[in-house]
């Protein structure tokens, strides 16, 4: 199990996600997303379970699984192709 250091177990400034009821973290669910920013909700949803409570941990996965970024990144894409446009991140 990894140890955190002290101020990595309290999580702050979330980008992509809101604290919401029983200290679970709601995702923010976006219509676009791209592979930068799937990359970085993937890497703070990672925070999220590694600070997660033992009591809370499958709660707070569950929570996480009902909105899946790649599938916005996905869509985004699909826009960006239909009209000929290079991603750049």
């Amino acid at each position: 199990m990894k140890r955190h250091s002290d101020n990595e177990t309290h999580i702050t400034n979330l980008r992509y996600h809101t604290q919401g009821p029983d200290d679970l973290y709601i995702p923010i669910p976006f219509l676009f997303v791209t592979s930068r920013m799937c990359d970085e909700i993937a890497a703070e949803r990672q925070l999220i379970i590694d600070l997660a409570q033992s009591a809370t941990k499958v709660r707070q996965l569950e929570l996480l699984s009902r909105y899946d970024p790649c599938v916005s990144a996905d869509a985004f894409n699909s826009v960006l192709h239909l009209f000929e446009v290079d991603q750049q991140d």
